[in-house]
């Protein structure tokens, strides 16, 4: 029996390459024109779409798919433009929690525009490759999560 072009692995191997080649690009771009790498823009973005009173280090590390210290210096790098800022938790004394500024939600809109169509386009190019085709087609044609 031959196995189907698309089998999990081939699939895998294709959202691998597609990942590496969008993420390299999202992180040059946000890298020129915001002085943000990836990383800081999506913790950015996970503490703007969180509770508004803070979000707990191993929260967000766990969101981001990060080990603890990965996030803490993406906080800290985040903290040193005002972006964030860390807090002591409302209800648990010894815990620290990190909250978006308003300077940093605004950055976190603006530069969502960005990523939309940064991606947009990555994926109609990916679209075109053999390497990535079938993984943008079940992407596309998948269920929307933001909805």
């Amino acid at each position: 029996m031959r196995a189907r072009k698309e089998d999990s692995i081939e699939l895998w191997s294709q959202l691998s390459v597609l990942v590496a080649e969008v993420g390299t690009a999202l992180d040059r771009r946000l890298s020129e024109d915001y002085e943000l790498g990836l990383t800081d823009f999506l913790a950015l973005r996970a503490l703007a779409n969180g509770d508004p009173s803070g979000t707990r280090m191993n929260e967000l590390a766990q969101l981001l798919g990060l080990n603890q210290s990965s996030a803490t210096r993406a906080v800290q790098r985040l903290e040193s433009r005002s972006l964030a800022e860390k807090g002591a938790h409302a209800t648990d004394r010894r815990g620290v929690v990190v909250r978006i500024t308003d300077a940093g939600r605004d950055l976190a809109a603006e530069i969502g525009g960005l990523f939309r169509r940064e991606v947009g386009m990555a994926f109609e190019v990916a679209s075109m490759d053999n390497r990535t085709s079938s993984v943008v087609a079940r992407l596309r044609y998948a269920p929307r999560l933001d909805r």
